[in-house]
């Protein structure tokens, strides 16, 4: 085998192990910085950090991800960021509920308030790293 061959052979592996990220932490992370403040929101909005897999789409993969949940929808950055890729029929609109857990499958998730996420964030200066 030639050191070409083997080259190809170890970028397939990476290419397999890593699931290319998006955008969903800074949009998650834009969501409760404007409305850390906003009584109403803090009352209806979750931010929710946890793994997903889909069998299709990470080939049963999990991986880290953030979305915001609003009532029975679900609102991340690939559906509702008008920057974002906006790839499925809930483009704008947000996922019902029972169909992004359906089809996700998330684990492990944390839910904040956009208050409870600011004030994590302003303690650890991260968005990432609080208890999940």
């Amino acid at each position: 085998m030639s050191v070409n061959e083997k080259i190809v052979i170890k970028l397939k592996d990476l290419l397999n192990e890593t699931i290319a990220c998006g955008e969903c932490l800074s949009y998650a992370w834009r969501t409760y910085i404007v409305n850390q403040d906003n009584k109403s929101a803090n009352r209806r909005m979750k931010i929710a950090f946890g793994t997903v897999q889909n069998k299709w789409i990470s080939n049963n993969k999990r991986y880290p991800h953030a979305w915001v949940e609003e009532g029975n929808l679900v609102k991340d950055w690939q559906t509702n960021d008008p920057k974002g890729p906006r790839t499925s029929k809930w483009a704008m609109k947000g996922w019902p509920k029972r169909e992004f857990y359906k089809f996700w499958n998330p684990k492990n998730v944390k839910k904040y308030t956009p208050k409870e996420a600011s004030d994590n964030f302003k303690r650890t200066k991260s968005m990432i790293g609080w208890d999940w």
